[in-house]
């Protein structure tokens, strides 16, 4: 039996997520599962490192599948990449040892977020555009804020979770580019919750334009609250980079 990993990099605002649904098939599992059944000629379980949802893209999504066939893995990279849409390629396949699991072997996930003040006509899909000033100082409390948080159920979607909604944020910084009028986010941590990330930037947002104050977002947390903020669009979401 040999273990495969592959690195995956996907466009995402067309598809319904990564995982395999029921009852729909337009997912990134399910196109890159297809794509390896006819390579192989029969069923490929594939297991992701993280279940982006709907819109959200990945620069470098790691999985990994089992097979008893040994292939040539540039033929076989050359031919999955021909065989899936455009929105999904494969950077990378190599073999890893049997107990690799993309998702359980994962140490750390890295999400950034992208923003701009300004209209765009070229990568404008993967911006969430804002028409108001950001006073940083504000963004840079909330982040220490956040920094020092470890259950997250007041930016959790779900109102349950076996671990207790506990999470461990190892980095949280944004860069603001004035020469190009955009903010990309930056997030690392063990694992995220339901739509976590979008919340925590949408939070970060609202508090540097003013519109909610750190002493809100405390009382909230502390009463296990859901934080007073938006979900902010998933186009302008990246998974970019899974840490072993």
């Amino acid at each position: 039996m040999y273990n495969y990993k592959l690195v995956i990099e996907y466009d995402g605002k067309d598809f319904n997520g990564w995982q395999r649904q029921k009852n729909n098939s337009n997912t990134i599992q399910e196109k890159i599962e297809t794509a390896c059944k006819k390579f192989f000629k029969h069923d490929i379980k594939l297991f992701g490192a993280g279940r982006t949802d709907a819109g959200v893209s990945a620069y470098s999504q790691v999985a990994n599948f089992k097979a008893e066939e040994k292939v040539d893995l540039y033929r076989f990279r050359y031919s999955l990449n021909s065989l899936l849409p455009q929105a999904i390629s494969i950077k990378k396949i190599s073999f890893v040892p049997d107990n690799f699991h993309s998702r359980y072997s994962a140490k750390k996930r890295e999400y950034i977020y992208k923003v701009c003040k300004e209209k765009r006509s070229i990568e404008g899909d993967f911006f969430y555009k804002i028409n108001f000033d950001i006073d940083f100082k504000k963004t840079e409390k909330f982040i220490k804020l956040i920094l020092k948080q470890r259950t997250f159920r007041s930016f959790c979607k779900k109102k349950e979770d076996k671990h207790n909604f506990y999470c461990k944020i190892y980095k949280f910084s944004f860069k603001a580019v004035k020469s190009r009028d955009e903010i990309i986010f930056r997030i690392t941590a063990n694992r995220f919750l339901h739509s976590m990330v979008r919340a925590i930037i949408g939070c970060a947002l609202e508090t540097g334009r003013g519109k909610i104050t750190i002493t809100d977002i405390k009382q909230q947390i502390k009463r296990g609250e859901k934080i007073d903020t938006y979900y902010l669009p998933a186009k302008a979401l990246f998974l970019n980079k899974i840490y072993y």
